[in-house]
């Protein structure tokens, strides 16, 4: 069972990053070549995100300051910013832009080591239809959540505001601090994205790999983390690799799946690991690369 033992290997690497990837992230099992870019994709990734919702407070507080210039009411002010300042709001754009580059890279990388650990004869060529338009899908969704969440804070502080009596001062010293803004939003965003990328790796992986029949949900452990009920009952859940596990009730093809809800993707430290049929690891590379071939059509 050599190959079950180097997936394991590969599996306990990547649990033992997800792990400590909340202290500070130096660096992975060596002998997986890839696996150790992911601290780097975190760290570079955050860098982005953070870049992106500075440039994105800045925009608000110039154009807030510019606005009462005018000598405005915060009612007025409120207005402005809601029917002009939302709408020329660039920050999807260049978010979308920034994901899209990083997840490719994430997922390429580590669907290339994984798919190496499980069958040397099936090397990893190009990603399935199914996920590049995951990742074109996926950038622009994660993008326009972050900005209509930062459009309803902003929105929610002046009516706050209004509501106190505040003054205008106040109100922008108010947005100036707000958690969208922050870096520890970029850090969060960071590692839920990128380690959703790890999780569409293995999925990925397991789906051109033609050797791989079933895919197991395993819990990382409470180490830093308060275990959520439904991820501990899901330990050691195994299902053929085409369905979809109930995640407290919600449908996931693996763990941090952007289908489930915040509540359930957020700091889960949640992995997958492979069931592999010795079987079809018998067969010959052409045999094997028949069945990858047809895998990527119905990926299309």
């Amino acid at each position: 069972m050599y190959v079950m033992r180097k997936i394991d290997r590969l599996l306990k690497s990547i649990n033992s990053f997800i792990k400590e990837e909340e202290e500070e992230i130096t660096e992975l099992v060596p002998e997986f070549p890839g696996l150790e870019k992911v601290p780097g994709y975190i760290e570079g990734y955050e860098k982005k995100v953070a870049k992106l919702l500075r440039t994105q407070r800045k925009y608000y507080i110039d154009g807030i300051n510019a606005f009462v210039a005018k000598d405005v009411t915060l009612d007025t002010l409120l207005e402005h910013i809601i029917g002009e300042l939302f709408k020329s709001d660039g920050f999807v754009a260049d978010m979308e832009e920034e994901t899209k580059v990083y997840l490719a890279m994430n997922i390429s990388e580590l669907t290339s080591v994984i798919m190496e650990a499980i069958d040397e004869d099936v090397a990893f060529e190009v990603l399935s239809v199914r996920t590049t338009k995951w990742i074109e899908d996926w950038a622009h969704d994660l993008s326009l959540l972050m900005q209509l969440n930062t459009h309803r804070a902003i929105e929610d502080a002046f009516m706050i505001a209004i509501e106190n009596g505040d003054g205008i001062e106040k109100a922008v010293m108010t947005i100036k601090d707000l958690p969208q803004f922050d870096r520890a939003r970029a850090r969060t965003t960071a590692i839920t994205e990128i380690l959703a990328a790890c999780s569409r790796s293995q999925w990925e992986a397991y789906q051109q790999s033609p050797a791989v029949v079933g895919k197991t949900w395993r819990h990382s452990g409470s180490k830093k983390n308060n275990p959520r009920p439904a991820h501990v009952k899901l330990n050691n859940t195994t299902i053929p690799v085409d369905d979809k596990f109930d995640v407290n009730g919600h449908e996931a093809d693996y763990p941090r799946d952007p289908s489930l809800p915040g509540s359930e993707r957020i700091k889960c430290h949640c992995v997958l690991s492979p069931e592999v049929d010795e079987r079809i690891l018998g067969l010959t590379k052409e045999e094997k690369e028949k069945i990858r071939q047809e895998a990527l059509e119905q990926l299309k």
